[in-house]
């Protein structure tokens, strides 16, 4: 299985927060979308945004990559990225709550401590347009720091990914095992991500041994799982926000998403 190296994933979410990006707000039936590398479209009263995250940008010529939101049952993101080369190269992506920033989305109900025992609830359904080729992924990606109070600088101590498509692509880690979640079978990786400045974070990630392209699943199983079973994670944590998106690596394609719900409680 090839092995996404997905360490400047994160230093590159890290710079990019710093340059200008394009951001639109949306109501429940006006369309927007953005080609913007960084732009951003709300969405859902502002607790979400689809995220134009373009982060490998410079490693490759010619790409292209843009979200769409045209309504609650018909939001996505294309993507051009023509190489051969290995590592992840964007993450269009859904953000609740923090992505290197101050603060979180209003109203989205992160951060929410681990100890509080809320579930975060979510369902997805979507499809690949049929012309959809190369490497890529399609995975919810959980923060949590230490702190309430996380800012555009603020580090992670943790990263929990829950993949619900591998197409030619791998984890980061090393494999621990195989569980069952939410009625799925998962197979389970740990590694760390060194963010090149002295530091970095645990990654755990748990990829569907079959994929799907539709799913309800309460995030918080997951979490559970790494903190009270595995003892990886301080259930004093906090899960500072929830994305949901498409790792590419290379290729082209299209994600069209029919159904789409998050929420905390």
């Amino acid at each position: 299985m090839k092995r996404v190296q997905r360490i400047s994933t994160k230093i590159g979410a890290l710079s990019a927060v710093l340059m200008l990006a394009s951001v639109l707000a949306v109501s429940a039936a006006t369309a927007a979308s953005t080609s913007a590398d960084g732009g951003k479209v709300y969405f859902d009263n502002n607790k979400q945004y689809l995220f134009n995250n373009a982060w490998g940008k410079s490693s490759v010529s010619g790409w292209s990559q843009s979200v769409y939101y045209n309504n609650a049952s018909d939001l996505g993101w294309v993507w051009n990225w023509p190489t051969t080369s290995g590592g992840v190269k964007g993450y269009p992506s859904i953000v609740s709550g923090w992505h290197w920033t101050d603060g979180y989305t209003a109203g989205s109900g992160f951060p929410t401590r681990i100890w509080d025992n809320k579930n975060i609830n979510t369902s997805v359904t979507y499809n690949f347009a049929s012309n959809t080729s190369g490497v890529y992924n399609m995975t919810y990606d959980l923060w949590l720091h230490d702190t309430n109070n996380a800012k555009y600088n603020s580090r992670p101590t943790d990263e929990i990914m829950v993949w619900l498509n591998n197409t030619n692509a791998g984890a980061l880690g090393t494999y621990i095992e195989t569980v069952s979640i939410g009625g799925s079978s998962w197979n389970v990786y740990k590694g760390y991500v060194d963010d090149g400045t002295g530091g970095g974070w645990n990654v755990f990630s748990y990829l569907r041994t079959a994929n799907t392209n539709s799913i309800d699943l309460n995030l918080k199983n997951f979490a559970d799982h790494a903190v009270y079973t595995k003892k990886w994670i301080a259930n004093s944590k906090y899960i500072s926000s929830v994305e949901f998106g498409t790792e590419v690596s290379s290729g082209s394609g299209q994600v069209n998403l029919s159904r789409w719900s998050l929420s905390v409680q």
